[in-house]
Protein backbone atom coordinates (compact mmCIF):
# COMPACT_ATOMS: atom_id res chain seq x y z
CA UNK A 1 0.00 0.00 0.00
CA UNK A 2 1.45 3.57 -1.28
CA UNK A 3 0.41 6.83 0.23
CA UNK A 4 1.06 9.73 -1.13
CA UNK A 5 1.49 12.55 1.63
CA UNK A 6 0.59 16.23 1.43
CA UNK A 7 3.64 18.23 0.64
CA UNK A 8 5.87 19.74 2.52
CA UNK A 9 5.84 16.02 4.46
CA UNK A 10 9.42 14.89 6.91
CA UNK A 11 9.18 11.41 8.04
CA UNK A 12 12.23 11.61 9.82
CA UNK A 13 11.23 14.43 11.73
CA UNK A 14 7.67 13.30 12.16
CA UNK A 15 8.63 10.05 14.14
CA UNK A 16 11.66 11.75 16.25
CA UNK A 17 8.79 12.64 18.89
CA UNK A 18 7.55 9.24 19.03
CA UNK A 19 10.78 6.70 18.79
CA UNK A 20 13.77 8.63 20.61
CA UNK A 21 12.64 10.97 23.74
CA UNK A 22 15.76 13.57 24.39
CA UNK A 23 18.85 11.21 26.10
CA UNK A 24 18.68 11.84 30.06
CA UNK A 25 21.68 13.69 31.29
CA UNK A 26 23.67 10.70 31.50
CA UNK A 27 23.26 9.58 28.77
CA UNK A 28 21.03 6.80 29.16
CA UNK A 29 18.25 6.33 25.92
CA UNK A 30 14.89 4.56 26.65
CA UNK A 31 13.62 1.27 25.62
CA UNK A 32 10.78 1.41 22.65
CA UNK A 33 7.28 1.39 24.34
CA UNK A 34 4.71 1.13 21.50
CA UNK A 35 6.65 2.59 18.69
CA UNK A 36 9.35 0.98 17.00
CA UNK A 37 11.88 1.38 14.07
CA UNK A 38 13.71 -2.06 12.98
CA UNK A 39 15.84 -2.35 9.61
CA UNK A 40 14.30 0.90 8.41
CA UNK A 41 10.56 0.63 9.27
CA UNK A 42 8.42 2.40 11.64
CA UNK A 43 6.42 -0.38 12.67
CA UNK A 44 3.49 -0.28 15.35
CA UNK A 45 0.70 -2.63 17.09
CA UNK A 46 -3.04 -1.90 15.47
CA UNK A 47 -5.90 -3.00 17.95
CA UNK A 48 -8.37 -4.21 15.69
CA UNK A 49 -10.37 -5.53 18.62
CA UNK A 50 -10.21 -9.28 18.40
CA UNK A 51 -7.14 -8.95 16.20
CA UNK A 52 -4.30 -6.87 16.67
CA UNK A 53 -1.87 -6.46 13.06
CA UNK A 54 1.43 -5.54 13.42
CA UNK A 55 2.28 -3.14 10.14
CA UNK A 56 4.72 -1.70 9.16
CA UNK A 57 5.91 2.42 7.02
CA UNK A 58 8.93 3.09 5.20
CA UNK A 59 8.85 6.54 3.78
CA UNK A 60 10.42 7.47 0.28
CA UNK A 61 11.01 9.95 -2.19
CA UNK A 62 11.58 13.82 -1.17
CA UNK A 63 10.01 15.94 1.23
CA UNK A 64 8.34 17.85 -1.86
CA UNK A 65 6.97 14.42 -3.34
CA UNK A 66 7.05 11.99 -0.38
CA UNK A 67 5.64 8.24 -0.61
CA UNK A 68 4.64 6.08 2.41
CA UNK A 69 5.07 2.49 1.74
CA UNK A 70 2.80 0.67 4.21
CA UNK A 71 2.47 -3.37 4.60
CA UNK A 72 0.76 -5.63 7.24
CA UNK A 73 3.93 -7.89 9.06
CA UNK A 74 1.72 -9.93 11.16
CA UNK A 75 -2.02 -10.39 11.66
CA UNK A 76 -5.00 -10.69 9.51
CA UNK A 77 -3.97 -9.52 6.49
CA UNK A 78 -7.77 -8.89 4.00
CA UNK A 79 -9.17 -6.28 2.46
CA UNK A 80 -10.93 -5.23 5.54
CA UNK A 81 -7.39 -5.86 7.46
CA UNK A 82 -5.40 -3.54 4.70
CA UNK A 83 -8.06 -0.76 4.92
CA UNK A 84 -8.44 -0.28 8.35
CA UNK A 85 -4.27 -0.16 8.30
CA UNK A 86 -4.15 2.73 5.36
CA UNK A 87 -6.89 4.82 7.00
CA UNK A 88 -4.92 4.63 10.42
CA UNK A 89 -1.25 5.36 8.76
CA UNK A 90 -3.28 8.64 7.26
CA UNK A 91 -4.51 9.49 10.44
CA UNK A 92 -1.46 8.75 12.06
CA UNK A 93 0.90 11.31 10.12
CA UNK A 94 -1.67 13.59 9.66
CA UNK A 95 -0.77 13.24 5.82
CA UNK A 96 -3.88 15.10 4.49
CA UNK A 97 -2.87 18.38 6.34
CA UNK A 98 -1.59 21.47 4.02
CA UNK A 99 1.35 22.77 6.58
CA UNK A 100 2.00 25.69 4.36
CA UNK A 101 -0.39 28.02 6.44
CA UNK A 102 0.99 27.57 9.15
CA UNK A 103 4.71 28.07 7.42
CA UNK A 104 3.31 31.49 5.75
CA UNK A 105 2.04 32.29 9.47
CA UNK A 106 5.47 31.50 10.83
CA UNK A 107 7.20 33.78 8.97
CA UNK A 108 6.42 36.68 10.75
CA UNK A 109 8.23 35.17 13.96
CA UNK A 110 11.65 35.37 14.29
CA UNK A 111 12.02 31.98 16.32
CA UNK A 112 9.58 30.02 14.44
CA UNK A 113 10.99 31.38 11.38
CA UNK A 114 13.80 29.51 12.08
CA UNK A 115 12.79 26.24 13.64
CA UNK A 116 10.31 25.45 10.37
CA UNK A 117 13.66 25.74 8.24
CA UNK A 118 14.85 22.71 10.48
CA UNK A 119 11.72 20.92 11.42
CA UNK A 120 10.32 21.36 7.89
CA UNK A 121 7.41 18.86 6.85
CA UNK A 122 7.16 17.80 10.53
CA UNK A 123 3.84 16.26 11.55
CA UNK A 124 2.05 15.69 15.06
CA UNK A 125 1.95 12.62 15.39
CA UNK A 126 -1.66 11.04 16.00
CA UNK A 127 -2.40 7.92 18.53
CA UNK A 128 -4.28 5.14 17.82
CA UNK A 129 -6.77 5.55 20.33
CA UNK A 130 -7.61 8.57 22.06
CA UNK A 131 -7.41 6.04 24.95
CA UNK A 132 -4.46 5.54 24.76
CA UNK A 133 -2.83 9.11 24.93
CA UNK A 134 -5.80 10.12 27.89
CA UNK A 135 -4.43 7.19 30.15
CA UNK A 136 -0.46 8.44 28.99
CA UNK A 137 -1.15 11.82 29.55
CA UNK A 138 -2.77 11.06 33.10
CA UNK A 139 0.66 8.62 34.11
CA UNK A 140 2.47 11.99 32.71
CA UNK A 141 1.28 14.42 34.85
CA UNK A 142 3.39 16.27 37.49
CA UNK A 143 6.35 13.77 36.91
CA UNK A 144 9.69 13.79 34.69
CA UNK A 145 10.08 11.93 31.50
CA UNK A 146 12.17 9.28 32.86
CA UNK A 147 9.78 8.24 35.56
CA UNK A 148 6.99 8.48 33.18
CA UNK A 149 8.59 6.29 30.74
CA UNK A 150 8.98 4.03 33.36
CA UNK A 151 5.44 3.13 34.48
CA UNK A 152 4.06 3.53 30.85
CA UNK A 153 6.28 0.81 29.99
CA UNK A 154 5.26 -1.61 33.49
CA UNK A 155 2.03 -0.67 32.35
CA UNK A 156 1.99 -1.79 28.86
CA UNK A 157 4.50 -5.10 29.94
CA UNK A 158 1.65 -5.82 32.75
CA UNK A 159 -1.33 -5.41 30.92
CA UNK A 160 -1.39 -5.01 27.12
CA UNK A 161 -0.98 -7.54 24.31
CA UNK A 162 1.63 -8.57 22.26
CA UNK A 163 2.56 -9.55 18.64
CA UNK A 164 5.30 -11.96 17.68
CA UNK A 165 7.39 -11.49 14.73
CA UNK A 166 10.32 -12.31 13.10
CA UNK A 167 12.53 -13.43 17.14
CA UNK A 168 10.64 -9.62 18.34
CA UNK A 169 7.86 -8.90 20.61
CA UNK A 170 5.85 -5.66 20.08
CA UNK A 171 3.50 -4.32 22.43
CA UNK A 172 -0.10 -2.66 22.21
CA UNK A 173 -1.53 -0.08 24.49
CA UNK A 174 -3.60 -2.07 27.46
CA UNK A 175 -7.40 -1.81 26.37
CA UNK A 176 -10.04 -0.39 28.20
CA UNK A 177 -11.36 -3.64 29.76
CA UNK A 178 -8.08 -5.03 30.84
CA UNK A 179 -6.92 -1.43 33.49
CA UNK A 180 -10.86 -1.85 34.45
CA UNK A 181 -10.66 -5.07 36.30
CA UNK A 182 -7.35 -3.80 37.97
CA UNK A 183 -7.05 -2.66 41.95
CA UNK A 184 -5.35 1.20 42.83
CA UNK A 185 -3.08 -1.61 44.80
CA UNK A 186 -2.33 -3.27 41.72
CA UNK A 187 -1.45 0.02 39.87
CA UNK A 188 0.63 1.22 42.87
CA UNK A 189 3.22 -2.07 42.22
CA UNK A 190 3.59 -0.45 39.03
CA UNK A 191 3.90 3.08 40.84
CA UNK A 192 0.72 4.76 39.17
CA UNK A 193 0.55 7.00 42.72
CA UNK A 194 -3.23 6.17 44.27
CA UNK A 195 -5.19 9.32 43.00
CA UNK A 196 -3.85 8.47 39.63
CA UNK A 197 -5.11 4.42 39.76
CA UNK A 198 -8.51 5.56 40.73
CA UNK A 199 -8.93 8.07 37.80
CA UNK A 200 -6.94 5.48 35.42
CA UNK A 201 -9.93 2.67 37.14
CA UNK A 202 -12.61 4.83 36.45
CA UNK A 203 -12.49 6.24 32.92
CA UNK A 204 -11.11 2.16 31.86
CA UNK A 205 -14.13 0.97 33.40
CA UNK A 206 -16.79 4.00 31.44
CA UNK A 207 -14.96 2.81 28.80
CA UNK A 208 -15.48 -0.60 28.81
CA UNK A 209 -19.10 -0.71 29.66
CA UNK A 210 -20.18 1.76 26.87
CA UNK A 211 -20.89 4.97 28.86
CA UNK A 212 -17.95 6.67 27.65
CA UNK A 213 -16.77 7.11 23.89
CA UNK A 214 -13.65 8.84 23.89
CA UNK A 215 -13.81 8.19 20.27
CA UNK A 216 -16.71 10.30 19.59
CA UNK A 217 -14.36 13.19 21.14
CA UNK A 218 -13.08 12.95 17.45
CA UNK A 219 -16.08 14.27 15.75
CA UNK A 220 -17.18 17.16 18.14
CA UNK A 221 -15.68 20.62 17.79
CA UNK A 222 -12.83 21.13 19.64
CA UNK A 223 -14.35 23.81 21.97
CA UNK A 224 -16.76 20.69 22.95
CA UNK A 225 -14.00 18.27 23.29
CA UNK A 226 -12.46 20.02 25.53
CA UNK A 227 -14.94 20.72 27.82
CA UNK A 228 -16.27 16.77 27.55
CA UNK A 229 -12.43 16.24 29.11
CA UNK A 230 -12.23 18.17 31.42
CA UNK A 231 -15.63 16.88 33.21
CA UNK A 232 -13.73 13.52 33.48
CA UNK A 233 -12.30 13.08 37.14
CA UNK A 234 -7.76 14.04 36.39
CA UNK A 235 -8.49 15.19 33.71
CA UNK A 236 -7.11 19.26 33.73
CA UNK A 237 -6.28 21.47 31.36
CA UNK A 238 -2.93 20.26 30.33
CA UNK A 239 -4.35 17.11 30.11
CA UNK A 240 -7.19 18.26 27.63
CA UNK A 241 -4.78 20.38 25.35
CA UNK A 242 -2.71 16.99 25.16
CA UNK A 243 -4.93 15.12 24.27
CA UNK A 244 -6.66 17.31 21.77
CA UNK A 245 -3.16 17.87 19.78
CA UNK A 246 -2.24 13.81 20.13
CA UNK A 247 -5.61 12.42 19.53
CA UNK A 248 -8.11 14.26 17.80
CA UNK A 249 -6.14 16.15 15.67
CA UNK A 250 -6.84 19.52 16.89
CA UNK A 251 -4.41 22.61 15.22
CA UNK A 252 -4.79 25.26 17.60
CA UNK A 253 -4.45 23.55 21.38
CA UNK A 254 -1.97 25.16 23.45
CA UNK A 255 -0.80 23.77 26.83
CA UNK A 256 0.44 27.60 27.93
CA UNK A 257 1.06 25.86 31.96
CA UNK A 258 3.04 23.53 30.48
CA UNK A 259 6.68 24.10 32.27
CA UNK A 260 8.66 22.70 29.36
CA UNK A 261 7.09 25.27 26.86
CA UNK A 262 7.81 28.20 29.05
CA UNK A 263 11.22 27.37 29.38
CA UNK A 264 11.60 26.83 25.57
CA UNK A 265 9.79 29.95 24.77
CA UNK A 266 11.92 31.79 27.70
CA UNK A 267 15.26 30.51 25.83
CA UNK A 268 14.54 31.25 22.19
CA UNK A 269 12.46 34.50 22.91
CA UNK A 270 15.18 35.67 25.00
CA UNK A 271 13.26 36.37 28.32
CA UNK A 272 14.47 37.32 31.59
CA UNK A 273 12.37 34.62 33.53
CA UNK A 274 10.41 31.91 32.64
CA UNK A 275 7.06 33.45 31.42
CA UNK A 276 3.34 32.68 33.09
CA UNK A 277 0.54 30.97 31.25
CA UNK A 278 -1.61 33.46 31.23
CA UNK A 279 2.11 35.50 29.43
CA UNK A 280 2.38 32.27 26.73
CA UNK A 281 -1.26 32.49 25.96
CA UNK A 282 -0.77 36.18 25.16
CA UNK A 283 2.22 35.79 23.17
CA UNK A 284 0.65 32.63 20.99
CA UNK A 285 -2.14 35.03 19.48
CA UNK A 286 0.08 35.79 16.78
CA UNK A 287 -0.06 31.84 16.40
CA UNK A 288 -3.76 31.24 17.06
CA UNK A 289 -5.02 28.51 14.22
CA UNK A 290 -1.45 26.67 14.61
CA UNK A 291 -0.46 26.65 18.41
CA UNK A 292 -0.49 23.06 18.60
CA UNK A 293 1.96 23.24 15.53
CA UNK A 294 4.00 25.57 17.08
CA UNK A 295 4.01 24.01 20.22
CA UNK A 296 5.16 21.06 18.67
CA UNK A 297 7.58 22.92 17.00
CA UNK A 298 8.98 24.78 20.21
CA UNK A 299 9.06 21.74 22.17
CA UNK A 300 10.84 19.49 19.69
CA UNK A 301 13.76 21.41 20.74
CA UNK A 302 14.18 19.86 23.45
CA UNK A 303 15.91 17.13 21.12
CA UNK A 304 18.35 19.11 19.96
CA UNK A 305 21.61 19.88 21.18
CA UNK A 306 22.99 23.19 22.62
CA UNK A 307 25.24 23.90 20.23
CA UNK A 308 22.75 23.56 17.50
CA UNK A 309 20.37 25.63 20.11
CA UNK A 310 22.68 28.28 20.60
CA UNK A 311 23.23 28.74 16.57
CA UNK A 312 19.99 29.38 16.14
CA UNK A 313 19.87 31.75 18.99
CA UNK A 314 22.33 33.78 17.17
CA UNK A 315 20.37 33.78 14.05
CA UNK A 316 17.04 34.91 16.10
CA UNK A 317 19.41 38.09 17.11
CA UNK A 318 20.34 38.27 13.72
CA UNK A 319 16.98 38.57 12.33
CA UNK A 320 16.04 40.59 14.87
CA UNK A 321 18.49 43.09 14.41
CA UNK A 322 17.91 43.25 11.00
CA UNK A 323 14.47 44.25 11.49
CA UNK A 324 15.10 47.20 13.79
CA UNK A 325 17.74 48.57 10.88
CA UNK A 326 15.13 48.41 8.36
CA UNK A 327 12.48 50.15 10.74
CA UNK A 328 15.29 52.86 12.23
CA UNK A 329 16.20 53.49 8.36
Amino acid sequence: MTIYPCPPFNFPQTLRFILSPPALLNGRQFAPLLDYFVDEEYRRVLDLGRDLILYGVRGKGTAQKPELHVRILAGPNDYKSQRATKAEVERQFATDLDLRPFYAMAEADPALRRLIVHFHGMRVPQAPQVFEILISAIIEQQVNLSFAHKVKKALIDTYGRNVDFEGRRYGAFPEPAALAVTTPRELLRLQVSGPKARYIIAISRRVADGTLDLEKLRWLEPASAYARLLELKGVGPWTAQYVGMRALGHLDCLPAADVGLQKVIQYFYRLRKRPSAERVQKMSRAWQGWRSYATFYLWLTYWENADWKSSVLEEIRGMRRSILAKVES
